[in-house]
């Protein structure tokens, strides 16, 4: 009896694995076949990163341990290998002396951002390498309106003065910082006029700039690598990038293509797949890097959310495979309370909250390594 009862229960055993093996044969008939070919190589990655944009105190007014912990994780934990900074306007506010091709040292203040400064520094000591400013505007002495906000445009006289002003603010942060601006993009967003911080520029007047700024860089040996044009969304970069780089003189100068994401919506990634691929034919057609360099989504109704954390790899999914881009930076590393940026600081200093979108970017930022 023992031995028919043995035999029974190894018979529907049997036969509990014939069909276990043939619905998963049937199930997985139909399916596609990946293959992946590691022996085939796209683009170089040359990092993943972000900004402390408009709110590097809260970092830096972090009580301990808290802070410590913070900066830890946005500059070591989470994998960020470039930081974007802001060309400090501070440093000359009023003309040096009236004269481009002299420094004038004593006027320059290379202490009026030190929020900025520490931020670097803790991303410096978490050997985070690459360090990349952007223009908001130049002072407001060298534009039509006198004003850094709402716009308005770099006087063609001053072009010098501005060239001159981005060569003291490269030698002073290392200097008397030891920070090495890597890239210098000569405008962010030229083509957008805000309440805050903004400069417009024709892709001609951005051209002429270029040669001004290159041609300065040159002479004082700046090995700072030139970012353009920085626009505010993919689609408004080919017209620049076609104009700046038809110009051999221009040309010779720009090491890296970048733009922004506004012109996409950020709950529709895919809408902007078009933009992506006109920006990549110039990758190829100048053997130049692509980075996006700003992107986010602040609003309240989703800051925070899982949604907006997994709508933000797709949009990085999309540079990487549509575009061939090289870098993709977030706006906010960290922004104050409400769920917004990766880390959401309180205002207070009192503590801070990893956001489902600081687990989301590190599956790019952490396991994507530059190079």
């Amino acid at each position: 009896m023992k031995i028919k009862i043995l035999v029974i229960i190894a018979v529907i055993i049997t036969v509990i694995i014939g069909v276990t093996i043939s619905m998963t044969l049937l199930n997985t008939a139909n399916l596609p076949i990946i293959t992946v070919d590691g022996s085939i190589r796209y683009q170089k990655i040359d990092g993943f990163g972000g900004s402390g944009a408009y709110y590097e105190n809260l970092l830096r007014n972090l009580q301990e341990p808290k802070r410590t912990e913070a900066a830890n994780l946005l500059f070591s934990n989470l994998g960020t290998s470039i930081y974007r900074l802001r060309a400090w306007t501070k440093i000359e506010s009023a003309n040096d002396d009236d004269d481009p091709n002299h420094f004038n040292w004593a006027a320059f203040n290379f202490n009026t951002d030190e929020d900025q400064v520490w931020n670097a520094i803790q991303a410096k000591n978490r050997r985070v390498t690459k360090f990349i400013a952007s223009v908001w505007s130049p002072p407001g002495w060298m534009k039509n309106t006198g004003n850094e906000t709402n716009g308005g445009y770099l006087l063609p006289n001053v072009y010098d003065e501005f060239a001159e002003w981005l060569t003291a603010y490269v030698i002073g942060y290392k200097t008397y910082h030891n920070i090495s601006i890597g890239w210098i993009s000569i405008q962010n967003e030229p083509d957008y006029v805000a309440t805050w911080e903004t400069c417009t520029y024709t892709p001609e007047q951005l051209r002429d700039v270029i040669k001004v700024v290159g041609a300065k860089f040159s002479k004082e040996g700046i090995s700072t690598k030139i970012v353009i044009p920085e626009t505010s969304g993919s689609s408004e970069a080919p017209g620049f990038i076609s104009t700046i780089m038809s110009d051999p003189e221009a040309a010779k100068y720009v090491e890296v293509f970048a733009h922004h994401l506004y012109d996409t919506d950020f709950f529709n990634p895919d809408a902007g797949i078009s933009y992506l691929q006109a920006v990549a034919k110039y990758r190829t057609q100048y053997s130049k890097p692509i980075w996006q360099t700003e992107y986010s989504y602040l609003e309240f109704a989703e800051a925070g959310t899982f949604r907006e954390a997994l709508l933000t790899v797709q949009h990085i999914h999309n540079v990487l495979t549509f575009e061939s881009g090289s870098a993709y930076l977030v706006w906010e590393l960290f922004w104050y309370e409400g769920g917004k940026g990766l880390l959401s600081i309180n205002r207070n200093g009192s503590n801070y909250v990893v956001t489902p979108k600081f687990y989301a970017v590190k599956q790019y930022f952490k396991f994507i390594t530059p190079g």
